[in-house]
This record gives structure tokens, sequence and C-alpha cells, in this order.
């Protein structure tokens, strides 16, 4: 009210605006209430369209009234109240200016064709609002407003501009009523703790409200039942809010950190120094005097009531645009006087210009200021539509109630603001080093992907197995086809490098190792049975078969050097061959040798065995082996031998050979048949004469052979999953079948021939003798037998 006293005052010292014309206002209070509000109006319009018909004083005698001109209203400050005003005036064609209603729906042409304002609408502040809230990286808050135009039309438009933003709104819109009491307030605040997630709150709430919310807020923390209120909400507000120090006073401590949105401030010059000139000369400043405590003391104006209080005065943040309205306002007039007068002039039509009646047409009226330039250099103040151009300041409110600018926002421009200004101020509430965010739920952490529930802004981490799939978005994993791994970041899967045993393995360094002492022991015994090759021990063993035996053996141990190289078509070929070649020739001679035996000393035998000379035992062994290579060789033109890629895993590719299970399978069964046949002869002949002790030696290499291939089957099944200990067991069972023979049936013959030579010579007593001896018996009883039957022979005879 005084802002505009101030402006009318000073238009009227100006002769270069409406000079000769001085300019009034009639001055009514809405009291921020719609209903209150259309009586106000009502009696305008009465007062407009007629005399002092009607208006009678308190004392009741009639009042004395002379009309005066009513151009146009200036006001009303509330949106809410606009409404009503605005439709009311529109009926009686009178322009009204607002300087302070921001309400969306007031810009809808035609319904409100006269309703112009200096402030820009609350769609565009929504905006600001909504940027603001981004820029903090808040996207779950709760939103708060008046029911009415002001509120819900203002929280219709930061919603739609949240959901462009991403944001969301914690349940419903929380709707303050116009007949709230202290219980509808305290139960909303509850509500708003209850969901312990939203901590940023943003308001399009009016002053009056405000201040009863930030009331109640503050009996509830100060009572001692809800102390965890304290410093728990964040607010962000509206211009109804702004800058105002009327609506935190005794709520500093609740507020602090509050960031506001208002259109962008100044101060008017001169304001202060006229408003500290003033006296209580009508209702509306004898009340702010009296409520100053200015009437207790001697003062003469409220400069001087200011000064003796330590009061500093501030500019209300809404007395620019009170001043820019009324400005706009007469320069408008200015104009329209200056041109109306031209055209009378030009035409010679009195009747053509209106400034010489008590009214203006207002249609016309409306043309001089909007989208116009009303002072030189300057952008126009309202647009075509009659919306302010939108200009936001954005403010901070510190422990002390005091607003500091953190940054601004222009309509079709992006947010600036000092955003780690903000942030510590909302910080400096509790002390606080973590950044103030408002979410519903944190982002998920590498390997997880987001299962949304009722909002886009919440969701349920679930994990994603990140060894096999890749996260294509935010919401699903996708599991990468087979022979495929994701990347490091998630997003791609790529081909997996096959991976095979290298040297330098412990899986493959081991048995390799171990291969090579086999193989010197090998050569080793091979070099004794050579060097010592006409000795009894040495022939008794049978040579030929005792070569082809360390033969095989020499091959089991070579067979492991082939498994641990990395696998080409050479490899998995010699992988084939050897295989089997290695276990059938240490098995053939074994079968052949435990046959023989099993032959000789069949019972009650009349005949002499057939075959048992040594060029026959290796024509045997060569059929067995022989069978062994054809196999070999019909498999390998069935199905060449090749490289392939396995998968025991679905992150682990294996170069491996191509069947290489399967051609095994064949190789072993037929050298488990072997180890099966030579097995049972051992079991036959393990009760021949003592002197034949061959036979156990056989027969402990078979049982170790059995005990051992019988372990290595269940090993191999079950780490398929892992080809390191498969190919490493399959090397140890081939190399430790070999040193089974090469300890069981070798070790005792090199130990007599190189630590008991007094054991190696052909004696009687001697071991030799006695196995020549007891073979030489053997030969006996066969002739013996056949003489009883032919009845040639005496039944008796000594052989000396």
């Amino acid at each position: 009210m005084v802002a505009m006293m101030f402006a009318l005052e000073t238009i009227n010292k100006d002769q270069t605006v409406l000079p000769g014309i001085r300019l009034g206002a009639q001055i009514l209070d809405t009291c921020s209430f719609e209903t209150h509000a259309l009586e106000q109006s009502l009696e305008f319009i009465k007062t407009v369209m007629s005399t002092s018909d009607g208006l009678f004083c308190s004392d009741g005698s009639k009042a004395s009234y002379q009309r005066q001109p009513v151009t146009a209203v200036v006001g009303a400050a509330s949106s809410q109240v606009s409404v009503m005003v605005a439709s009311m005036l529109q009926l009686f064609k009178i322009p009204m200016l607002s300087y302070s209603a921001t309400g969306a729906a007031l810009s809808e042409k035609p319904q409100f064709d006269y309703f112009s304002r200096v402030v820009p609408p609350d769609n565009l502040q929504a905006k600001a609002m909504a940027h603001l809230v981004a820029q903090l990286n808040w996207t779950y808050v709760h939103a708060v407003a008046d029911t009415g135009s002001y509120g819900e039309r203002g929280m219709d438009s930061f919603r739609a501009a949240a959901t462009e933003n991403g944001i969301c709104i914690d349940g419903d819109i929380h709707k303050i009523g116009r007949n709230w009491n202290d219980t509808n307030f305290t139960d909303l605040i509850n509500r708003m703790r209850r969901t312990n997630k939203a901590r940023g709150v943003v308001m399009f709430v009016d002053e009056d409200n405000l201040k009863l919310f930030l009331k109640n807020l503050k009996r509830m923390i100060t009572d001692g039942k809800h102390p965890e209120l304290k410093g728990y909400f964040w607010f962000v507000a509206s211009d109804s809010w702004g800058v105002k120090h009327a609506v935190i006073k005794s709520y500093e401590e609740i507020v602090a950190g509050a960031v506001t949105v208002a259109p962008k401030m100044r101060v008017v010059p001169g304001f202060d120094e006229y408003f500290a000139n003033l006296k209580p000369e009508n209702t509306f400043l004898t009340e702010h005097w009296n409520a100053s405590n200015c009437s207790d003391r001697i003062n003469l104006n409220f400069g001087q009531c200011f000064n003796s209080t330590n009061y500093t005065f501030k500019q209300e943040a809404y007395v620019p645009m009170v001043v820019d309205a009324v400005n706009v306002m007469a320069r408008a007039l200015h104009k329209y006087i200056i041109d109306c007068k031209e055209a009378e002039r030009q035409s010679q039509k009195v009747d053509h210009c209106h400034a010489d009646k008590l009214s203006f047409d207002g249609k016309e009226l409306q043309l001089y200021y909007r989208n116009k330039t009303i002072l030189p250099n300057q952008p126009p103040l309202i647009d075509a539509n009659g919306d302010g151009i939108a200009q936001y300041s954005i403010s901070q409110v510190d422990k002390k109630g005091r607003y500091t600018t953190v940054g601004h926002w222009l309509a079709g421009n992006d947010l600036n603001i000092d955003l780690e200004k903000i942030r510590d101020g909302i910080r400096a509430i509790d002390g606080s080093l973590d950044i103030p965010v408002s979410v519903c739920s944190t982002p998920c952490s590498r390997g997880y992907y987001r299962a949304y529930q009722d909002q886009t802004c919440c969701w349920t981490c679930i994990p994603c197995d990140v060894n096999i799939s890749i996260i294509i978005n935010d919401t699903s994993c996708e599991r990468c086809p087979l022979g495929q791994i994701p990347n490091e970041n998630l997003d791609k899967c790529i081909d997996i490098i096959p991976t095979h045993l290298v040297w330098t393995s412990a899986w493959a360094f081991g048995p390799a190792i171990f291969a090579a002492c086999g193989l010197i022991a090998t050569a080793f015994v091979t070099s004794v049975f050579v060097r010592y090759n006409n000795t009894p021990v040495v022939m008794a063993s049978g040579r030929e078969l005792c070569y082809c035996m360390l033969f095989g053996i020499a091959l089991c141990y070579s067979v492991t050097f082939f498994l641990v190289s990395k696998p080409s078509a050479l490899m998995c070929t010699s992988q084939r061959i050897f295989i089997g070649l290695a276990m059938s020739a240490v098995y053939s001679a074994i079968l052949v040798k435990t046959n023989r035996l099993a032959r000789v000393f069949k019972a009650n035998s009349p005949v002499r065995p057939k075959c048992i000379s040594p060029p026959a035992q290796i024509a045997i062994c060569s059929v067995i082996v022989t069978l062994q290579i054809v196999v070999i060789i019909v498999f390998l033109f069935v199905d060449p031998p090749t490289t392939d890629i396995t998968y025991p895993t679905p992150t682990v590719a294996v170069l491996s050979c191509k069947n290489a299970t399967m051609h095994l399978f064949v190789s072993l069964g037929y050298n488990l048949f072997l180890i099966l046949l030579c097995t049972i002869y051992a079991v036959k002949t393990r009760k021949i004469p003592e002197n034949f002790n061959e036979t156990r030696l056989i027969g402990f290499t078979m049982y170790s052979t059995s005990i051992l291939w019988t372990a290595f089957a269940p090993i191999y099944f079950v780490t398929q999953n892992s080809f390191e200990v498969q190919i490493t067991s399959l090397c140890s069972c081939i190399s430790m079948g070999g040193t089974v023979a090469l300890a069981c049936f070798f070790a005792p013959k090199v130990y007599i021939v190189l630590f008991q030579p007094y054991k190696n010579v052909r004696t009687r007593h001697s071991a030799v003798g006695k196995l020549v001896n007891q073979q030489m018996r053997f030969i006996r009883s066969v002739f013996m037998n056949d003489c009883i039957l032919a009845k040639k022979l005496p039944p008796i005879f000594t052989v000396v």
C-alpha cells in the first residue's frame, strides 16, 4: 500500500508524465480471502457505476461523495483473489494489473482478457523450481500446495516440469485447506515424516498457511515429542514465500537452508526514506505503528521509531513490482491521452477522444502497456498475453533469517546457481558433511539392475550374474550366448579367449617332470636288461616280452607330453595313437606272460602247451597290439582329429581335441579288457610253485593297476568342469600305470642283477638253479604220465 502511495506521489511530481493530471487511489483490503474480496469489489463497482446514493458513513449519515474517474485496478496480491476480482471487472471492461498474482489460470484468455500482471505466471516459476530440484539431484520430494487456483495450478505445472526432469512426488500432493487448524497441520507433518524417504519439500502455499505450517512444525519440535523433525525437511518454496521476512519471523532455525524462488528482486531508490518520513495517518499505518511499539515513545515518524528500537528496515519483496505496476499504468495513460488528442486534432472530432470523459476504453488502454517498452532502452515488462517477463532470483535462508542470492533463472535459459553454496547452506543445519539428497532409492551397485515399483524414482536392486550376463539397461540384464562373457562395463558380450594348459602351469609342469623321471627310469631298466641280457634272471623273465613292456612303459610316460601340449591336429593325432598303443604294448605282454604260465602249469594236462616259445609269444603280443592299432586307424579316418572349443563352464572356453573323451574311451575300452584278462590270469597263477615268483610280481602289478584305473574313472567324470584336473589326472593315471609295472615287475629283477649278483647264476642251490630243477621236475612229470598212459616205459625213472 505504501509502495503504491510512493509511486503515485512520484508520478504526480514528474511533469513529464501526465502533466496537469493528478493520479489518486482508492485502496481496499482483500484480506487474502476470496469472499471478502468479492464484497469489496462490489462496493468498488458501486462507487464506479453510481453517485453517492446508497453510501453512508459509520454514524448513519449520508456520505458526501464526488464521483472520481477510475481508470484501472492495481492488484490483487493473491492469485485466488485476482481470479475472482478479474472475473467481475471484466464484465465492466475495467483493466486489472496485478503486481504479484502468479496463478497460471490467469493467463487463459479470453476468460481473463482484461487481466495483466508485471510478474510471470506460475507455470514458469514451477519450471524454475523443477530445474532447481533437478540440479540438487533430488528425485523424490514432498509437494505441499494450497487448495485453489494458485496452489493447485502451480503444483500441476511443477509436477509436469518435474516429470520431464525425472523427479517424482512422494505419494499425492498434500493440499492445505483454507480453514485448517493445528490438528490438520500436525497430521500433515506426521504423514510427510512417516515415509522416511523424501526430505525435500516443494511448497506452493500462500503466506498465511506458510506461517501456520511453520508454527506447527516448530511446536512439534520444541515440545520434545518429535525432536527428529529438527532439520529434517529441506524447503524449496515459491514466490509466496520469496524473500519475505514476515513469513519466517521467529522460525529462522526451522527454515534454515530453505531455497526460495521469486521474481527478480531489486531495491527501489528513495522508498526507504519515503517510508521513514511517514506518520500514522491512516488505518493501515496506524496498525503498523502500534505493532512496531512506536506508540509508547515520543516519535514523529517511522524513521525515528525504527532508530529508537534498533529495527533495520528492509523493503518488502514486492515493493518494486507495485511501483512497476503503477508506473506502467501511468505511462500507458500518458501515451493513451497523447495519441487520443493527436487523433482528435487530425480528425477534428471531439467525440473521438475518451480522455475528455470520466473513463477510458479498457480494451484500448491495455494495448499501451502489453508488449510495450515503458522506459527508454528497457525491455517490455509485460508480454502480449498480459504476463510478466520471467526473470527469477534464487535465494537461500540462513539461521539468522537472512536471504542470500544463490542463482538466477530466465525463461528459455538454463538455471544458473551456485550449487555448492546451496548444499553448504543445507548442510549447515546439522553440520553434516554428506551431500543433501532426497531420493526414494539410491543407485544400484555395479552388477545390479532396477526393478521399478509404483514410480520411476523407486526401485529395488536385483543382482545380476555379472560373470555371464550384461546389463542392457537399468531395468534388466541379459545372459550372454555360450562362448561369450560380459566386458568390463557390463554392456556388451565379447568372445571368450580359449585357454589350454601351458608348460609354466603347475597342472602341466608337475606331470611333465614325473613323466621325465619315468622315462629316465625306463631307460635305466632297459640298459640294465641289455647289459645283462644273457644272465639267468633276464633270460628267465622272458627277455622279448620284457622289452615289449619297457617300450610300452616308455610310451606311457611320453603320452604326458602330448596331453599337456597346446592342442593341434598333430597333437590330437598323437594322443589318439600313443594312448592306446602304450597301454596295449604293456598289458598285451603281461597277458601273454600270464597266459603262458597258466597253460604251462595247468593241472593234470598231459599235452605240452603250444606257442610258448619266445617267437610265438612275440607274435601273439604283436597281434594283440595290432588290433589296437587297427581300431585307432579306423577312427582316424572315420573322425579325423582336429581341435574344438569346449565350454566346461559358461565363463571358460577350452581349446581341446574334438571328441577327445569318446576316443579316449575307445582306447581305454580295449585296454581295460586286457587289464581285466591279465588280472584274471594273475589270480589263476597265484598258486604256481614258489620259485616261479614272477607270477607274484605280475599279480602285484595287475592288482595295483586295477585299483589305479578304478580310482581314475570317478575323478575324471566328477571333474568335467575342470579341464586342468581332467588332463592332469589322465596323465598321472597313465604314467602311474607305467610306474606300477616298472616298480612291481622290473624293480626286483634289477635289484637282483645289480645288488645280488650271486643269485644271478645257474647252480643247483641258487634261485636260478632251483628254478631249473623245478622246470626239469615238470618235464619228468609230463613224460612219466605219457609212459603210464602208453604202457611202454617203466612207471618210475630217475633224471640226474
